[in-house]
């Protein structure tokens, strides 16, 4: 009688164990890799590191240009500015929404008359509702960024 009673509790407390599951999974992004005709590239970031959500983009950012820009010319330069990075949230208690603007200058060099100059924006946002964690509110924060960034690099394949 002890060992059914004892069974019959072990199976009670393993059915009511609480499992917190994430609802917002981190994303796997693989960014095209855009050729311009030049024989060096400069990135140059003209917005401040002031908070959390700015380094982390400054990261995705330099990750991007380091390894999916590239360059295969004879003469030329490239530079990227980043103009504008804005995030912003709306948070109530059970509603959470990110948005973010980013946007880039790409200018092509070749001589002294013969500039190209791309402007590319892009505006991504997400919300969660019901119950979430704080992992969760990261998760969409971080692929909301790289979402923006892999909008621009399909922008620029495009446009290039």
């Amino acid at each position: 009688m002890v060992r059914i009673i004892s069974l019959i509790l072990i199976f009670f407390f393993i059915g009511c164990e609480m499992n917190s599951k994430q609802i917002i999974k981190p994303e796997k992004f693989t960014y095209d890799t855009i050729k311009f005709d030049a024989v060096s590239k400069k990135l140059e970031n003209s917005f401040k590191t002031n908070s959390s959500d700015n380094e982390i983009m400054s990261e995705i950012i330099n990750y991007w240009f380091d390894n999916r820009i590239k360059t295969d010319g004879f003469d030329g330069n490239l530079s990227v500015n980043v103009k504008q990075t804005q995030f912003e949230r709306e948070k109530k208690q059970d509603y959470y929404k990110f948005s973010v603007s980013l946007s880039l200058e790409f200018i092509e060099t070749k001589s002294s008359t013969n500039i190209k100059t791309y402007n590319v924006k892009s505006n991504e946002y997400g919300e969660i509702s019901g119950s979430f964690a704080i992992k969760d509110q990261d998760n969409l924060d971080i692929n909301l960024m790289h979402k923006a960034l892999e909008s621009i690099s399909s922008k620029l394949k495009e446009i290039n």
